[in-house]
């Protein structure tokens, strides 16, 4: 691979360095947004600085000490390690970052559309319950007019209760008019009630047109449910609603055969009986409209500066990335709060891909590790494979670790093999290639990286072992090689 220029690794450095800042300051600033660390608190401010940039610092660290190769050869751990490092500081970094682009691509919209939502479905509530109220004005109108009719055939004709009570004024026409006073009196209650809903919904569509995300979120919200509360006790929790109930219930069905009426003549009090299937249809037909209004629930608006509701909206979209079942929708087609959008999503890829950048703007820098075509030229030349008098000689006394090589030369040998190998030792250690590891050890106590053949050559002997950095040793022989591979 050709070398790259100055300016080139300069640009490169640059670039590096410029998606690292922006990172650290996302990262950082949407850690402080989810932390919600005071203002003025200084010194957990600094703390925080630190922390987002020792994450930065071992993303970076870990992608430049990374190589692919190694994951095949001895340093296959240490590339494993470097891999899971990248990754969890990739994620915690995108995960911080994720609050600052979320309120910079998408807050303010999924603030605006929640709140939007859950409004306009208090609305809906709202003339849902002003639909019953006119149902059931209606209805108790025509139970009224049923039963006022009734009681004037009574008096005329007698006959609407028991077949054998004919024409007068008496318990039946008296039970009559009281059916028809009473679903009169709640009749006019519940138009009183219906217009009052008017003006409850109009002030739900003034909420919608003054609702400001960047405004005092949460006392908006405590105004909102405050008057939901209110209208929940006036209109859905009504006691005059539960009364209604009660009297429909009293005087319909089978409880038609046992309804208390009071003379009108003497005033006392009598238990009749008037079954009337017309009367106990219109009844069920009100408590059917009772049943169906539900209390509005408090809402639970979405505060950008809320800490707990950043966090938890930050959660809700990791969690969606996870699960490919989730259904990712436009902004616009939200019909829940707690939807995920494309713009959340926005603002996740915006993490990823500056994170991603760093990445591969790091990998192309790097300047390559080896050459391995010279490199396996020096192996060869140590293993026999290419003639060297010298490095050759060294396969016997060698011993080949992650980063270095161990030489193990015999002490008090007569041998012009040993000599020229201490004469090269003392030149490499003149040239800080080599340094002494350990002065005297007994070839018994040679550790399991050094063939058997050299302990079985010198049983007798101590050795001298040198260490010797690979990169350096190998770059000094290939300075030194002179016509081909063959000669030193």
């Amino acid at each position: 691979m050709k070398e790259r220029t100055k300016k080139e690794k300069f640009s490169l450095f640059i670039m590096i360095l410029l998606f690292s800042v922006i990172s650290f300051y996302t990262s950082y600033t949407g850690l402080l947004k989810l932390s919600g660390v005071s203002e003025y608190n200084y010194v957990l401010k600094a703390f925080m600085a630190i922390l987002v940039g020792g994450l930065q610092f071992a993303l970076v660290f870990s992608i430049n000490a990374f190589y692919i190769k190694d994951l095949f050869k001895k340093d296959w751990i240490k590339s494993i390690a470097l891999l899971i490092i990248y990754l969890i500081t990739m994620t915690l970094s995108v995960t911080f970052s994720f609050s600052y682009w979320y309120e910079e691509f998408s807050a303010e919209d999924y603030a605006n559309r929640s709140a939007k939502l859950q409004l306009n479905r208090v609305k809906d509530s709202l003339v849902l319950a002003k639909n019953s109220f006119a149902s059931m004005e209606y209805s108790l109108t025509k139970l009224s007019n049923y039963s006022e009719t009734a009681s004037n055939r009574e008096r005329m004709y007698g006959r609407t209760c028991n077949a054998n009570i004919g024409a007068g004024e008496g318990p039946f026409t008296w039970l009559r008019a009281d059916d028809a006073k009473y679903t009169k009196n709640y009749s006019e209650v519940i138009k009183e009630l219906r217009a009052k809903l008017d003006s409850e919904i109009a002030e739900v569509s003034k909420y919608l047109e003054t609702f400001d995300p960047k405004g005092d979120v949460v006392s908006f919200n405590r105004v909102v449910n405050n008057r939901i509360k209110s209208i929940n006790i006036e209109f859905f929790n009504n006691q005059t609603l539960n009364s209604l109930e009660r009297m429909l219930l009293q005087r319909s069905g089978s409880n038609r055969k046992h309804i208390t009426v009071l003379s009108r003549k003497t005033g006392n009090s009598s238990v009749e009986s008037c079954m009337d299937g017309d009367f106990t249809i219109g009844a069920n037909r009100v408590i059917k409209r009772i049943h169906s209004l539900k209390p509005i629930e408090t809402l639970h608006f979405f505060d950008m500066s809320d800490t707990k509701k950043l966090f938890g909206r930050t959660v809700g979209v990791l969690k969606a990335l996870i699960d490919p079942s989730y259904t990712i929708k436009k902004t616009e087609e939200m019909s829940s709060p707690d939807d995920i959008t494309f713009d959340d999503i926005g603002a996740v890829t915006a993490g990823f891909v500056i994170d991603f950048l760093i990445l591969l703007i790091t990998l192309y820098a790097k300047e390559p590790k080896e050459d391995l075509i010279p490199q396996q030229v020096v192996i060869d030349i140590i293993n026999g494979r290419h003639p060297n008098e010298v490095l050759s000689s060294l396969r016997a006394f060698l011993a080949e670790m992650n980063k270095f090589y161990l030489v193990a030369v015999p002490n008090d040998v007569d041998d012009e093999q040993i000599e020229n190998l201490k004469l090269l030792m003392l030149y490499m250690q003149q040239h800080k290639l080599a340094k002494l590891y350990v002065n005297e050890r007994k070839a018994n106590r040679l550790n399991r990286y050094f063939k058997q053949s050299l302990r079985d050559t010198y049983p007798n002997s101590t050795f001298r072992l040198y260490k010797l950095n690979k990169k350096r040793f190998i770059a000094f022989v290939l300075q030194n090689i002179e016509a081909g591979v063959r000669n030193v």
